[in-house]
């Protein structure tokens, strides 16, 4: 019996591959956790950047309560099963009239993994559409497992180091927007095709991303990255078990720790392709 999901939410991901939206905090809490995240950005002066943005459920202990969130988890069991472990947390800012997009492509490409039982969960902290950037996706595009790539988008606006671009035949007008409020979620399959528009409003377009992973997933690469458990049990020990909630974000050791988590999965993405990994800071 689903916690949350519709038998029709879940036929939905299955034949095309995404969910959305899905109300998982009031408007009002997502407005309380962008101010808590501009808070951080005001006292060092400058913008989430860098190594920050990568993996940052280990470094803040806010990113950490929203991947551990159990709406979100409930949503996350429906659809990958009760034993989760979180692989990535990745922070999604464009700043008005800042020319950032995502190029077409799938979150599968640089995790090295199998099977592709793997989603990424995305909440908006502000209103998301056609003016701010949306997720765009096209239906069904994941039933065929990871394509190839090209790397014929690098560009400094391009939020995509590697400047990615699916090699996978579609009509653009097959896209689908996911419109978001404040505080939804949207769901999609890790081999989804997918991409975002430039934000040309005036006002930051801000979502975070959380990749789920059921703990039988295997990493098909030499190096092995790490994970944390945040349902259920992990029976198979496929990922490296370093990981742990956050301290403070300022903390010496959950800065270490979250470092070396980022190293590892940067590497292990150079290894699948990415070869402008570095690019991020």
């Amino acid at each position: 019996m689903n916690k949350i999901l519709t038998k029709s939410q879940v036929d939905q991901y299955k034949n095309e591959g995404f969910i959305s939206p899905i109300r998982i905090m009031s408007e009002e809490d997502a407005l309380s956790l962008r101010r808590e995240i501009e808070a951080f950005e005001a006292s060092q002066g400058k913008p989430i950047h860098g190594t920050q943005k990568t993996k940052a459920f280990l470094r803040f202990p806010w990113a950490y309560d929203l991947v551990v969130n159990q709406k979100i988890l409930d949503v996350v069991e429906d659809l990958i099963g009760p034993n989760i472990l979180c692989y990535q947390h990745g922070l999604w800012f464009k700043e008005p009239e800042s020319g950032s997009y995502v190029s077409w492509h799938q979150d599968a490409t640089y995790y090295g993994m199998d099977p592709w039982e793997l989603l990424s969960a995305w909440v908006a902290l502000t209103p998301v559409d056609e003016v701010s950037g949306c997720i765009q996706v096209i239906p069904g595009s994941h039933k065929d497992g990871s394509f190839p790539v090209e790397y014929t988008e690098r560009s400094e606006t391009n939020l995509l180091a590697s400047g990615q671009n699916t090699l996978y035949n579609f009509d653009k007008g097959d896209a689908v927007s996911m419109h978001l409020k404040p505080g939804e979620m949207s769901i999609h399959h890790v081999c989804l095709v997918h991409s975002s528009k430039p934000n040309n409003g005036a006002d930051r377009r801000m979502g975070l991303s959380a990749g789920y992973v059921p703990t039988h997933v295997q990493q098909t690469t030499k190096l092995k990255a790490t994970a944390m458990l945040v349902r259920g049990e992990d029976f198979f020990g496929n990922f490296l078990p370093d990981e742990k909630p956050p301290v403070a974000f300022d903390d010496p050791d959950t800065i270490e720790r979250q470092e070396k988590a980022v190293k590892l999965y940067r590497a292990k993405s150079i290894e699948c392709g990415n070869q402008t990994a570095w690019r991020l800071g």
